[in-house]
Formats: C-alpha cells, structure tokens, sequence
C-alpha cells in the first residue's frame, strides 16, 4: 500500500502524465525591450475579501540594464489610479514566514521535571484591564492601550515605475514610441489575453532605480493593482515568450476563514516533518530544491500547498513575527478598507467603565476650566481612535496559504485557477522517543494549521546523575546554547544549486513513494497526500495514518490577539526567553 495514504485517480494520473509532453514555461509577466530579458520566478500575493481583491506580482529580472517595461494582463476594470508599487519586503516577509523550514530539537534534561518547553512558546499571560484604553506602560505615569503605539498605515514605494492600463493597440502604439520590443511570441500573447476580456498593465521601469542581485539579474519591486472582481485565475500563461529555462511560481492568498488550493490541477501537501542530518540547516534552499525536483518527478504537473496558517500565527517555530498591522494593509487591507462605510471604519467607542470614569476624574481634578476642556477633548479623541483601531485589527484577519509551481519538464495547459480548501493540519506535531521521530501525516482538522518542517533532534549527551531520569523530551535549546537563534528557511529557490545535495543521504526518514529508503532511525512517513481538488484522488487509509485533505471550510480556532499586539510593539521577539 501506498505510504501516502491515497492512490491517485485515473483522471489525476491522465492529466500528469499529459503535462510532461511539454517544456513550455510560465509566468504572468512579459517583458518588453530588446527581446532577450527573462523572468526566473514570480511571486503573486492575493488578499481577497469583501468583493474586492488586491494583487502584488514581484518578478526578478535577468537582462541589459536598457529601457524595458512590465507587462501584466488585468482585469478590464482596474483603472491606473489603483496601481502602485510596494516595497519588496511585504511579499519577501510572506515568503520567509511561510517558506519551508528547519527546525531543531534538543532532548531535556532527563533529571529536570516537567515536559519540555517548545521554541514558539509565548507567555501571553497580561494582566487585562476593564479600562477600554488598556494598560501598557510606556515608562512614565501614563499608561496607553498597545493598539494606539502599532504602525497601522499602509506604504507604498514610489520612483521606480510609471503605470498605464492599455488596451491591446494601446500597448503596442506605446511600446513602439518606447522602440520596446516584445519576445518571440509576445504579440500572440496578447492576442489571446485580449479576447479572454483582458487589459494590459504597463510598468514603464525606471533603470536606474533598478537593483542588480548579481550579473545581470534584478530584483523588481512588487506591482499591486485592485480589482472588484474574485480574481481565481491566475494568466501564468500570457509571460511564456519571457520565461527562463526554469522558473518558480508562488502564489500567496489572504482570505477571511478559508486556504485556498488550485481547483483545476492537483494539489498536493508538501513532504513536512521529516527528520534529516544537521548539513540541511544552512543549505535549506539547495535541499528543499532536490526535494521538490524529486517530488515532480514521480509527481509531474502538481502544485505544491507549503503552508497554511492564520495571519495572527506564524508556524512551529517562527522564522519571523507574524504579519503586522501595516503589512497586512500593504499587501491590500487599506484597499479593502476604502470602500467600507465610516461607520465600519470608525465605530463609536464603547461606555465608559467605572474604572475609566475614575481615571478620567483624576485627570481633571484641580485643573482649570480651559484645561479640563482640552483634556476632556483629548480624551475623546483617544477613545475613537482607539476604537477604529481596534476594529481595523478585527477586521484583518486572514488564513495565508502558499502554493508552489516549479516550470521544468512539465507544461502549463490552462491558467491555474483558485478555489477553497478545506482545513487541514500537519507539520506540527513534535518528535517523540528515542529517534526524534515525528508524525509526518497532514490530515483534516477544525482549524487551517499546516507547515513544510524538516526535523533535527539534539539528544543530551550529558552524564546522568539522578536516580529516575525521564529520557526523549524534545523541545527548545538548554540554558548553555549558544549557537545562532535563527530558523533556517528555503529561500530563493530559482538561483539555488538543486543537484548539491542528495536527498537519499540526507533525509533520514523513509518515503517509499518518492524512493527515498531513509536511514532507517525515524520510522515510516506518509509523504505529502493530496488535497481534493476537480481532479481529488481516491481515498485509502493505511498505517501511516493520514487521509485525503477535504475542501469543507471550517472556521478557525480562537484568535490570538495578544501575540499580535505584542509583535507589532517594536517587532518584539515572539519566543519566550531563554531562561
């Protein structure tokens, strides 16, 4: 039996296996200038909600440093003024929060009571206060509520493009005066796109403002643009006359209750919580690389689900804080936020409490009648914006998913379409006995809480002087660590060296199904099992324990506002500290 749990359905194995016919690439970006520009990977983030969605694609670059344009098919209702660009560290922070992981675990103490605490523990125990403007103590007499010291406006970079959103002979009337070249391929580009009701977003690029990563590859900024409609399909198709060799598709979603999978090919849960050797943490990038070319190979034309989790979390462990305020409205809450009524945006504050009312006495107490009006304005003043920032962090709120495509030998028939998914959790679970060994299975839950985590396990070496020590506890680092506090994530997987690092002699538990025999010391895993999608595989359930994910929506779980609250406080760190 299959150690995935499922076996593939008829139909998912016919559409594979018709998508290794060919080499056609993809990306939702062309290039016009002098013809030889390529595209290596594109991120695209889409935060949904309301009726309104709004899409940040960031491309990297590789060609001469001459006058050259972004092209990106729209729908006909953006208008030019809903175009901006965003600084990269909005889509790179999306990235590194839910980019795959290496996590690692060291055995307790075996004289020490208790069970080992975990690297992500936070000590969210804060004293509440009945007083609507909260109690955080800014190191004078005052005290203000921690919303009103959050960063809470959205950021936009300016300078480096200038937007226009043609038509299809306005764009090349545009690109002529420019004396712009579009590739090989590129007018019947937009033909196509043209009579599938598309216009075209021009980003004329500013060279100059330009920064160059290494040779001639670039890194460009992200292009965000607002559309009232649900923007579930994805042009990755219009950019193939600029597509390198091989290129990187991610796809980040925001939306309110629900992750998002690709509807119309399959959509599989990444390999997660395998154990491998200690080489994997710095090379996180080249590992997870050869990892996912060995994934496509037994699973041609498959899109990758590498995380799922609620805004307000950031996985087990965190590589980052989660997102904060003024990220969220970056990558499109203030866009959201426009066009709600005032009286969402800014509700009235709740009554006073007795113990406000006392508070505010005291304030007044000997003042002058002039005083007391300014302070009682003030007050005023305070409340309401304390309560439109209160309702903004209510409001922003969002399950992220990230979605993986890598363009080698299999094409790109149909644009990728999104749709819900159901709730599922994997990745979490912590290793357990002798071996470290942690269980790898993604399985249906109440609540969206999947990661993509590869495992180390640290055993105490130390001498044992207690007469009933309690053996394999694993968690955060003992007290005498003093190694680099940094989770190591999978990063920039285009420019990474995929064939460094050998999968078979690094990953020590067993996945029959990708051909990797392991090392024999962490038991049997499940590998990634496939998420219902139009093509969903048939259920069958084995020893490894997981199931076929269902696309259900289910409501999250409660909602961890004070690990929010805290983080935005200056980017405080979220593990508790090292005692």
């Amino acid at each position: 039996m299959s150690l995935f749990g499922f076996r593939a359905s008829a139909l998912a194995l016919g559409l594979a296996a018709a998508l290794t016919g060919s080499t056609a690439l993809a990306s939702p970006v062309l290039i016009a200038g002098d013809g030889s520009e390529k595209v290596h990977s594109t991120m695209v983030s889409i935060l949904r909600k309301g009726g309104t969605s709004v899409v940040s694609v960031m491309s990297d670059y590789q060609g001469n440093l001459t006058p050259f344009s972004l092209i990106i098919p729209v729908p006909a209702d953006v208008r030019p003024e809903q175009v901006i660009g965003l600084k990269r560290e909005f889509i790179d922070r999306l990235d590194n929060l839910s980019a795959p992981k290496f996590a690692e675990f060291w055995e307790k103490d075996p004289c020490e009571p208790g069970e080992a605490e975990q690297e992500w523990e936070r000590d969210l125990t804060a004293k509440a206060s009945t007083g609507f403007l909260g109690t955080f103590d800014t190191g004078g007499s005052q005290k203000v509520a921690k919303e009103m010291l959050m960063d809470m406006k959205a950021q936009e970079k300016t300078g480096e493009y200038v937007f226009s959103v043609l038509s299809a002979a306005e764009l090349r009337a545009h690109l002529k005066k420019r004396d712009l070249v579009l590739p090989s391929g590129g007018d019947a580009s937009i033909d196509e796109y043209e009579r599938g009701g598309y216009r075209f977003l021009v980003a004329d690029v500013e060279t100059g403002r330009v920064e160059l990563v290494g040779g001639s590859r670039a890194q460009l900024s992200p292009i965000r643009f607002v559309t009232d409609s649900e923007y579930s399909t994805i042009p990755a198709r219009f950019g193939l006359p600029s597509a390198a060799p091989a290129q990187e598709l991610l796809i980040f979603t925001l939306t309110p209750e629900q992750r998002m999978q690709v509807k119309n090919y399959p959509t599989m849960a990444a390999p997660t919580n395998l154990s491998v050797d200690f080489e994997v943490k710095e090379r996180m990038g080249e590992f997870y690389g050869a990892l996912h070319d060995r994934f496509l190979e037994k699973n041609p034309g498959t899109f990758l689900l590498e995380y799922a989790f609620p805004s307000w979390d950031c996985g087990k462990p965190c590589p980052n804080e989660p997102l904060l305020p003024h990220e969220l409205l970056s990558l499109g809450g203030d866009a959201v936020d426009a066009k709600l009524p005032e009286s969402e945006r800014r509700p009235a504050p709740p009554a006073e409490t007795e113990e406000e009312q006392a508070k505010l006495k005291a304030m007044l107490e000997g003042k002058t009648a002039k005083e007391k009006k300014e302070i009682e304005k003030q007050w005023k003043a305070d409340r309401e914006e304390l309560a439109a920032r209160k309702a903004l962090l209510a409001r922003h709120r969002y399950i992220i998913s990230r979605l993986h495509y890598r363009y080698g030998s299999a094409a790109l028939p149909k644009d990728p379409t999104l749709g819900p998914g159901g709730t599922v959790e994997g990745g979490v679970k912590l290793p357990e006995g002798q071996l470290g060994a942690a269980d790898p299975s993604v399985t249906p839950a109440s609540a969206n809480a999947f990661q993509t985590r590869y495992n180390h396990v640290h055993p105490d070496i130390s001498v044992i002087n207690c007469e009933q020590p309690v053996r394999y506890r694993w968690g955060k680092p003992p007290r005498t660590y003093r190694g680099l506090n940094k989770i190591w994530v999978a990063e920039d997987l285009s420019r990474k060296k995929r064939d460094k690092i050998k999968v078979d002699e690094v990953v020590q538990t067993p996945v029959p199904d990708l051909g990797i025999p392991g090392k024999g010391k962490a038991g049997n895993a499940s590998g990634p099992i496939e998420a219902q999608t139009e093509h969903a595989a048939t259920t069958k359930e084995g020893t490894c324990g997981c199931h076929a994910v269902g696309i259900k929506p289910e409501r999250g779980g409660a909602l961890a506002l004070f690990g929010l609250l805290f983080a935005a406080l200056g980017r405080v760190a979220l593990r508790r500290a090292r005692s």
